[in-house]
């Protein structure tokens, strides 16, 4: 059942909590308020529950974690519900659970991830972005080895990147953007995650260089090192990396030049400019980058000092 992108308002009647056989239940982009029934907690064959732009408010009923057949959760931009218990109430008691999207809403107090997250052996994909985490991962986070996507975007989170996240051989996507996290970019972290179609780590304190292991990752679509504290010389590996359309370097100390084959695989020769936006340029060399998610390569038009 989806209320999606519709123009109904009101509220969600307690006595939805009938639909025994219901197993998807969408509620996204539409003017529907009011408190969540915690007669939810009675849809035994739920299987899907999405919350996406709501007028909800109040508190998340606790009852909706004892659905057992529950597989995905997604709460995302109802700024009026308090979901502060969300997470906690997913690692203790929906341990079938496949996805969890929190974020965007409001958490009331900064939270750190669990360490009993590591009962979420079924996690495909996790995303918990702007949703007031602090603290550092914790390394039971590396016990979700089936996870595909680990999207935790703008928070707090600090430290270095658990060793344990090598575990990860089938991941697609690792964002950890716009946090406090730290450290160097270990060589084996590429010789592992060989599966990643996007990896983004700007806006953190990541320092040292960039390993030539990047190459290893034939798949990545999305490289963001933007706003970061690394530096040394762009590796040449990066050629090998036939797939890539996106490379966001600029606000870091890298330098050096992005490999002529790269740059002309992905954008034609006449698109070889600074387009869409300020351009920066990096260190003292020909390396340059456009502020956004396009790429510029060394035969870029003058950039601005």
């Amino acid at each position: 059942m989806g209320f999606s992108e519709t123009s109904l308002s009101g509220t969600v009647p307690s006595e939805m909590g009938r639909l025994q056989s219901l197993e998807s239940l969408v509620i996204g982009h539409s003017k529907i308020g009011g408190t969540v029934p915690s007669e939810l907690g009675n849809l035994s064959s739920l299987i899907w529950l999405v919350f996406e732009s709501t007028n909800f408010s109040g508190s998340f009923p606790s009852e909706v974690f004892l659905l057992s057949n529950l597989r995905a959760l997604q709460v995302f931009e109802c700024p009026g519900l308090k979901t502060e218990s969300v997470l906690h109430g997913v690692v203790r008691n929906m341990h079938k659970i496949e996805r969890l999207g929190l974020g965007r809403g409001k958490p009331g107090r900064f939270i750190s991830v669990p360490t009993e997250i590591a009962r979420l052996t079924n996690m495909l994909s996790l995303s918990l972005e702007d949703f007031q985490l602090n603290g550092t991962l914790p390394s039971e986070v590396g016990l979700l080895t089936k996870l595909t996507r680990l999207r935790l975007h703008e928070n707090a989170i600090v430290g270095a990147l658990p060793t344990e996240f090598l575990k990860f051989s089938g991941l697609n996507i690792l964002d950890i953007g716009s946090n406090q996290m730290e450290g160097k970019l270990e060589q084996s972290l590429f010789s592992q995650l060989t599966q990643l179609d996007v990896f983004s780590i700007n806006g953190n304190w990541f320092s040292g260089s960039l390993p030539t292991e990047v190459g290893l990752l034939s798949s990545l679509r999305k490289l963001q090192l933007h706003n970061t504290n690394l530096s040394g010389t762009l590796p040449t590996e990066l050629q090998l990396m036939d797939k890539l359309t996106s490379l966001v370097v600029m606000n870091t100390s890298l330098s050096g030049s992005i490999p002529s084959k790269l740059s002309s695989a992905i954008l034609p020769p006449q698109e070889l400019k600074c387009f869409g936006g300020e351009c920066y340029k990096v260190a003292t060399t020909s390396l340059s980058a456009c502020h956004g998610t396009r790429l510029c390569g060394c035969s870029c038009d003058p950039c601005p000092v």
